[in-house]
Parts: C-alpha cells; sequence; structure tokens
C-alpha cells in the first residue's frame, strides 16, 4: 500500500491594509466632528482680555440651551492692514473693527437684523413678569479682542436689549500664572 505524502501547507501571511484604513478614516471623522468647533467660528486671530476673577466656565452646558457667540476683532474693511494694530497700537479706525457671528462679518445694522432671527429661534415660554412680554431664552457669548473699542461692546449688549435677548455673557481669560 502506497502511503500519501500530506499535502504541503503554504503560508502567504500578507496583512490586508484597506479595513486599517477604513478604520483610520473613520477615527479622523469622528474626532474632526466631536471637535470643539465653537472656538473655531473667527478665521482670524483674537485675544481675549485678561480678568483675574474670572469664574470658570461650565463644562456641562445645560441640555438644549442655545449659544450664539458673537466675535468683535479688528479686520480693516478695505483688506488693507492697518499699521497702528501691526505695531501693537490700539487702533480706533471705525471700520476696521468687525462684528461676526458664525464666521459671518454684520455691521451695525445688519447685526440687529440677525440678532432678531437668532432670538426669534428660542423664545421662553411664559412673559417676563417686568418686560409684559416674551423675551428670547437664547444666550450671547460676546467675545471682543482686548483692543476692541469698549463702545463696540456696549452696542452689541444694546443691540440684544432691544431684540428680547437678556442672557448675555462676555468672555474674558484667566492671567498667566506668575512665574510662567
Amino acid at each position: 500500500m502506497s502511503r500519501h505524502k500530506k499535502p504541503e501547507v503554504e503560508e502567504s501571511i500578507s496583512p490586508n491594509l484597506i479595513p486599517m484604513i477604513d478604520i483610520m478614516f473613520l477615527l479622523l471623522l469622528f474626532f474632526m466632528l466631536g471637535a470643539d468647533m465653537s472656538q473655531r467660528e473667527l478665521a482670524g486671530e483674537l485675544v481675549l482680555p485678561e480678568a483675574a476673577q474670572v469664574p470658570e466656565s461650565k463644562t456641562d452646558k445645560d441640555e438644549g440651551v442655545q449659544y450664539t457667540t458673537i466675535n468683535i476683532h479688528h479686520d480693516p474693511e478695505d483688506g488693507s492692514p492697518c499699521a497702528v494694530n501691526a505695531n501693537g497700537g490700539i487702533c480706533r479706525e471705525d471700520g476696521h473693527w468687525q462684528w461676526s457671528i458664525r464666521a459671518k462679518n454684520f455691521n451695525k445694522n445688519t447685526l440687529k437684523e440677525q440678532l432678531q432671527i437668532e432670538a426669534e429661534m428660542n423664545m421662553e415660554t411664559v412673559p417676563d413678569p417686568v418686560a409684559k412680554k416674551l423675551l428670547s431664552a437664547r444666550n450671547v457669548l460676546i467675545r471682543a479682542d482686548s483692543a476692541a473699542p469698549f463702545g463696540d461692546i456696549q452696542k452689541v449688549i444694546e443691540l440684544c436689549g432691544l431684540v428680547g435677548i437678556y442672557k448675555i455673557e462676555v468672555a474674558a481669560a484667566r492671567p498667566a500664572p506668575e512665574g510662567k
């Protein structure tokens, strides 16, 4: 009787990279969508003013609370560089300071219209007993550059009040610890 030879096992070890690439793209997409993009609403540089008594912002935002962030930043309308701002000075040219919501610039006239739209998106259900009208439940966060004219911040607060937004916060940064 003849014995049969056992067939030789062929081992071909080659990792399949296609699923690994798919997983990497899914992870990249997950981290991009999960990242906090609220700080990325502004294309330019914004230096917040420092305040020693800044309360910590709540990391766990209340569910259902709607926020609108208004950025006040230096960006000349004509696109030309500002010599005063570039040299570290405080620019007071009226057309050099822009107000933006979600990276879209507004002027003093169009900001009120946009704030009216934002306010109407989230109205309270019960009229305010003092104002005797429905007010907006939307929160507004004003992020102004440290060199921004305070009159611009006052004007934004005034416009918020005119459209019924009363929940207004002004952003500030904590000063760096001494010795660092």
